[in-house]
């Protein structure tokens, strides 16, 4: 069985009936379509692809055999799934949690990609579940770089930024939010580097990138 074949199955069923939370300073929380890509997955089969992915992640973020494998299938279904390439998910997943299974934020942030339930849970389903996490991450870091960032030089910078921070907070608090952004796109910087320098370079700029305030 392909990847593609069990995104479609297991994930995209489940997330494509989703809506999101609307996030603005200006406009009311409510419910809205998601605009995801069409799949691009190839033909490797599945059980290859996780062993070889599982391997990598091994190697950069120090990860068990067991757990690396486990992280492998569940990054891939995500990427294949959203189009969020997936050195991306695995980097946001180390700067998140480290990889920890039920990690839980002072904020209420849950699970390996720190979701924010009362945000997302209608558009992901349990997102105390790993898998279903990581899957609800690539849908949330896409709907971000597709609503704000795709006019940016570095949109996924520009995505995760507004991932990390609330699209809202830097709308009201532009300069202290973006400061935080920053931060925490050095973090990410250093999980890339880890990771790959070719991806890090190809996504992100050389200096964190200034967001001017959004009306």
């Amino acid at each position: 069985m392909t990847l593609k074949r069990v995104a479609l199955a297991a994930g995209g069923a489940l997330l494509l009936g989703g809506a999101v939370t609307g996030h603005s300073a200006t406009e009311a929380p409510g419910r809205q379509a998601l605009a995801l890509p069409t799949f691009n997955a190839d033909d490797i089969p599945l059980e290859q692809e996780v062993a070889a992915y599982g391997r990598r992640l091994v190697e950069a973020y120090d990860l068990s055999p067991d757990k690396a494998r486990r992280y492998a299938g569940y990054i891939l279904e995500s990427a294949a799934y959203s189009g969020v390439p997936k050195e991306l998910l695995a980097a946001l997943i180390h700067t998140e949690s480290h990889f920890r299974d039920q990690a839980v934020s002072v904020v209420g942030a849950v699970g390996p990609a720190q979701i924010m339930p009362k945000l997302w849970e209608d558009a992901c389903g349990d997102v105390l579940e790993p898998r279903t996490n990581v899957l609800c991450a690539g849908v949330v870091l896409q709907h971000y770089k597709v609503r704000f960032c795709d006019d940016q030089a570095a949109p996924y910078a520009c995505a995760l930024s507004h991932y990390n921070v609330g699209p809202g907070n830097l709308v009201r608090q532009p300069v202290r939010s973006q400061a935080a952004a920053n931060r925490y796109l050095t973090k990410m910087t250093r999980a890339l580097a880890a990771y790959d320098e070719y991806i890090l370079a190809q996504h992100f700029p050389t200096e964190p990138v200034e967001q001017p305030p959004r009306p």
